[in-house]
């Protein structure tokens, strides 16, 4: 057999095993595929965020919003140069794209976090386990940084990940139980301002598929739960493809960036949406009026409790159909979730005395 000369020995690929380069190639693509997509929705939602930035008052959850913005895209953005990127110091950029990592984490789920301490006002005990389960999670996440290594393949400056202990899936499972808790917490208060029994067994037999089903779903819909729902399946899914011993270790990693990138845009969505007003911060729902128009209602609409003692932290609002709202407190929706019409985020702030989530 005479000899072939390769046009290009150096090429990355060649220095791997077929099988190994066949699920790098693949990794790359999916990484491009992210990087394009989380661009795109940035672009698509440039107006919201200049509406947030620029018309609205600079608060600390919109700083929290913009952070995790930022450092998801420099995660994905870091990730991506690693794969194809030719790189001095493959270490020095494992480093960066898993410090990015563990931010994006952090505050993406302190969206969450400020949505559960905004539902259950009033409540300590919940308040308090949900702080710790999100500290757990970014203490979890630091395993990415410390624990994954890298370096070039073979003698070319393209990178790949030659260490990855499997502590590290401690991050995925927290952030699964961490997003399933967020979820069930603000599904079980929407319950409650659904339901027109009180009773226990009345919210359980709801929501299990029993009762005013219909009123449930939509109540769920317009408290952005559908958003968490996507939020919390990407999470199962993720952890099913790193305990799958079938499943590919390259894979394993890489289905962590579109899963992050998913997380990050469903948490942005319903934060745009609550502080535009198409989403109450507390897990209430808006009545709409005939005329399409989204109507923010005084004190004394708010939902009665038991007649002896009402709980003056449960906003839950019944509204009969002969109910006369204030039509100067009204708004319009948007065909987008960005800006109803100008100064209707302050309206709410006002309303509910504060900053919303």
């Amino acid at each position: 057999m005479s000899n072939i000369t390769l046009p290009n020995p150096l090429t990355p690929l060649a220095f791997l095993p077929p099988a190994l380069a066949a699920q790098f190639e693949v990794s790359r693509y999916l990484y491009a595929v992210t990087l394009g997509a989380y661009i795109w929705d940035s672009a698509v939602n440039l107006e919201n965020d200049y509406h947030l930035l620029f018309k609205n008052k600079i608060r600390f959850p919109t700083v929290v919003y913009y952070l995790s913005r930022i450092f998801t895209y420099g995660y994905i953005l870091t990730s991506f140069v690693f794969q194809v990127g030719h790189v001095s110091n493959c270490q020095a950029l494992q480093y960066a794209l898993g410090i990015c990592y563990m931010l994006s984490l952090s505050a993406t789920s302190f969206l969450f976090l400020l949505r559960v301490l905004a539902v259950w006002h009033g409540h300590t005990a919940v308040r308090y386990l949900y702080i710790f389960l999100w500290v757990a999670m970014t203490g979890c996440a630091v395993t990415l940084p410390v624990g994954i290594r890298g370096d070039h393949i073979g003698p070319t400056l393209q990178c790949i990940n030659t260490k990855v202990p499997d502590y590290t899936e401690a991050t995925a499972i927290m952030a699964l139980i961490y997003d399933s808790a967020v979820f069930t917490a603000i599904s079980y208060r929407v319950i409650t301002y659904s339901v027109i029994e009180e009773s226990f067994s009345a919210r359980v037999k709801t929501f299990f598929g029993k009762g005013k089903v219909s009123r449930l779903s939509n109540a769920l819909l317009q408290s952005g739960q559908h958003y968490y729902l996507v939020a919390l399946l990407g999470n199962v899914v993720l952890l099913i493809l790193l305990k799958l011993p079938s499943v590919p270790a390259v894979y394993h990693g890489m289905c962590t960036i579109p899963v992050l990138a998913l997380i990050n845009a469903m948490a942005c969505i319903v934060f745009r949406k609550i502080k535009f007003g198409l989403i109450t911060d507390d897990g209430t729902t808006k009545p709409i009026t005939d005329s399409g128009t989204i109507s923010v209602l005084p004190a004394h609409y708010y939902r009665r409790r038991n007649a002896d003692s009402a709980d003056p932290t449960v906003t839950g609002i019944m509204i009969a159909k002969d109910t006369k709202v204030d039509t100067d407190q009204s708004f319009p929706i948007p065909l987008r979730d960005h800006m109803p019409s100008q100064g209707s985020s302050e309206a709410i702030g006002k309303h509910r005395g504060g900053d919303s989530v």
